[in-house]
Formats: structure tokens, C-alpha cells, sequence
């Protein structure tokens, strides 16, 4: 069964690209035209503006390239595991001696080599107007974020129907309350605040890995580690759990 789970990865990365990967495509397409198309024209062909951390085009590329990343994995992680359950498709799947441990856990990673992919070729063409953009830097940083998001993204379509919006609340209500919540005035609030997502080292890593191919070991241990224990207890919710609602 495991070889022939192996070949199903085909059909998972049918699926994705099918149900995810064209809105994924389209939206980085859309976002990144609309944003950055005015640079080629604002950019002189004899002198570009270089492109480097602290200039006014790195700065707009950087929010562009990483809110474009957040997004994608929000896509591809909605109905990961919640869209089989509501729709019943888990009793047809999982009528044969499968394990759904290894078939979800194998989708996840179907999953992230499709948004890779996507965010490869969505560099490629923005190094078309700006060829100093790394395209192996900013695929790493998509990884990163595929893990640390897509990990939490994971275990909340194991545990809830909702897992796009609960994750859009996770991902968003992290970063505010870390920023409302910090500093010695915080008390225990601040303490609190502390079990969250690390999503606030996450702007300092954008900057780095994305400009240098480098970035702080401690942040991404955080970010890394975070989305992976997240992975690890889906998995876990999914062993001992149950998937009908």
C-alpha cells in the first residue's frame, strides 16, 4: 500500500493544481502586476535602480513578494483535511487498507512542492523586471512560511471545519496581539501572548532571506519549529481522532 500511496501523489498534485494551484497562480499574477508593473517604466533601462535591502523598490518588493507567500499557503491549505470530512469523500478514500496518517501527511508535502513551484515561476518573472530578485532566496522564505503557516494551517483543518478562516484569524490576531501585548507593561498578558505563532520575527526574516539567503537562526528555529509541532499534533489528531464530523 505504501507504493501505491506513492503513486497517488499524482493525483494530489492534480487536485492541488485543479482546486488550488490555478487561484494561487492567478492571484500572484494579478498582485504582482498591478503593484509592480509601474516600476518597469518608473526604472531607467541604462541605469537601474538597484535592488537592495533599505532602498525605496526593495521595500515595496518586499511586501509584495512575502504577502504573496502568506496567501498562497492560505489557499493551499484550505480543505487540506476539512474539505474531505464535510463532503463525506473520507469514506470512499479510506475504504481500502489506507493510511490516513501517511496519505494526509504526504498531501501536505504534494502541497508545498506545488506552491513552491508556483512561487518559482512567479519569480522568474518578476526577475524579468528586476534581475537582481533571487529566485532560490525567495523560494526558500516560501518554504519557510509553507512550514510555519502551512503547519499551523494543518492541524486547524484536522480540527475544524473552518481551517482557512481559523488560520486567516490565528495568522492575523498573532501579530496583532503580539503588538499590542509587548513590552515590560504587558504583564501577564504579554506572557500570554507567548504561546502564539511567532509571526512578528517573521518581517526580519522576510528582509534578510529574501535579500541575502540568510537570515537569524533563533527566528526561523521559531518559525520552523512552531509549524512543525503544529504538523506533528495534526497528525497525531488525525491517528487518534475521528474524521466524520
Amino acid at each position: 500500500m505504501t507504493g501505491r500511496l506513492g503513486k497517488y501523489s499524482l493525483w494530489q498534485f492534480r487536485d492541488f493544481f485543479m482546486q488550488h494551484g490555478i487561484g494561487i497562480a492567478i492571484i500572484g499574477l494579478l498582485w504582482g502586476y498591478t503593484l509592480l508593473a509601474p516600476l518597469r517604466a518608473a526604472m531607467s533601462v541604462q541605469s537601474p535602480t538597484p535592488l537592495a535591502p533599505g532602498s525605496p523598490i526593495w521595500g515595496i518588493v518586499l511586501q509584495i513578494t512575502s504577502a504573496v507567500v502568506s496567501v498562497s499557503v492560505l489557499i493551499a491549505m484550505n480543505g487540506i483535511v476539512s474539505s474531505d470530512r464535510k463532503n463525506g469523500y473520507y469514506r470512499f478514500l479510506f475504504s481500502k487498507p489506507i493510511n490516513r496518517v501517511l496519505y494526509y501527511a504526504q498531501a501536505f508535502l504534494v502541497y508545498m512542492v506545488g506552491v513552491l513551484l508556483i512561487m518559482a515561476i512567479l519569480s522568474a518573472l518578476l526577475r524579468t523586471i528586476l534581475p537582481s530578485f533571487n529566485i532560490g532566496y525567495f523560494v526558500m522564505y516560501a518554504a519557510l512560511v509553507y512550514i510555519a503557516m502551512g503547519g499551523i494551517g494543518f492541524f486547524l483543518s484536522v480540527a475544524t471545519r473552518y481551517d482557512w478562516l481559523s488560520l486567516a484569524a490565528v495568522w492575523l490576531g498573532s501579530r496583532m496581539l503580539r503588538a499590542i501585548y509587548s513590552g515590560p507593561r504587558a504583564g501577564w498578558k504579554g506572557k500570554v501572548v507567548e504561546i502564539l505563532p511567532p509571526v512578528h520575527r517573521l518581517d526580519d526574516v522576510a528582509n534578510s532571506l529574501i535579500g541575502t539567503g540568510s537570515a537569524p537562526s533563533s527566528d526561523v528555529a521559531w518559525l520552523l519549529g512552531y509549524g512543525l509541532l503544529c504538523f506533528i499534533l495534526g497528525l497525531v489528531l488525525l491517528r487518534y481522532g475521528s474524521l466524520a464530523d
